[in-house]
């Protein structure tokens, strides 16, 4: 039957992005995203990663770090996929990234107008809001073939809503730079984008 398919599944949830420049010429000056996962090997969980400056050694004064309530589940989402996608291959941030496993989450959802996906940590004794401003309403539906995929182990479904601006606070102060418009799944749209019920399943 057309349409079915059949896999192992390693996880299924949502992982918006924010991709941010301080120079549109120049390398991304801040890569951020936020795991829900709703179902995997590992439970469920959340997670907010944010690499300042992440092609650099860097001074330790940039903001790398994940916040979780669930470490074992963010270390797998970080060494099985994160490393794998386009972005964050090149980034040497990850390997300064500090994992902490005591976030406390809330979702501020007025879609289309705006959704912010905020933890806060008192161990890092950090508060990060990630901002996704002016939704596109019309939804970017996508089924990618295993060879297409950022690991090229998975099939990835996942369905997008880009926005037209977006802004990651770290304590109240945003990062610098800004979103820039890029090819984005045959179309063109800011670097910044909800991703909803993204699913990566393993073929046989």
């Amino acid at each position: 039957m057309t349409g079915i398919k059949t896999g192992t599944l390693d996880w299924t949830g949502d992982n918006p992005f924010i991709y941010l420049k301080t120079d549109a010429e120049q390398d991304w000056s801040s890569l951020s995203l936020y795991f829900r996962i709703a179902s995997s090997d590992f439970g469920s969980g959340q997670a907010i990663l944010v690499l300042d400056n992440p092609y650099e050694q860097g001074t330790g004064a940039e903001t790398r770090v994940m916040i979780t309530d669930n470490q074992p589940l963010a270390e797998y989402l970080v060494a099985e996929f994160v490393r794998h996608f386009g972005l964050f291959r090149k980034a040497v941030a990850l390997d300064h990234l500090q994992i902490v496993a005591d976030g406390v989450f809330t979702t501020t959802n007025r879609f289309p107008d705006v959704v912010i996906e905020s933890v806060s940590s008192v161990q890092a004794g950090l508060k990060i809001d990630m901002q996704w401003h002016d939704m596109q309403q019309q939804a970017i539906c996508v089924d990618l073939p295993q060879s297409q995929t950022q690991t090229q182990k998975h099939e990835m479904m996942c369905v997008f809503h880009p926005a037209q601006s977006a802004q990651v606070l770290v304590n109240g102060v945003a990062l610098q730079g800004s979103t820039i418009e890029r090819d984005f799944n045959g179309t063109r749209a800011q670097s910044a984008s909800l991703a909803n019920s993204e699913t990566w399943v393993r073929v046989a």
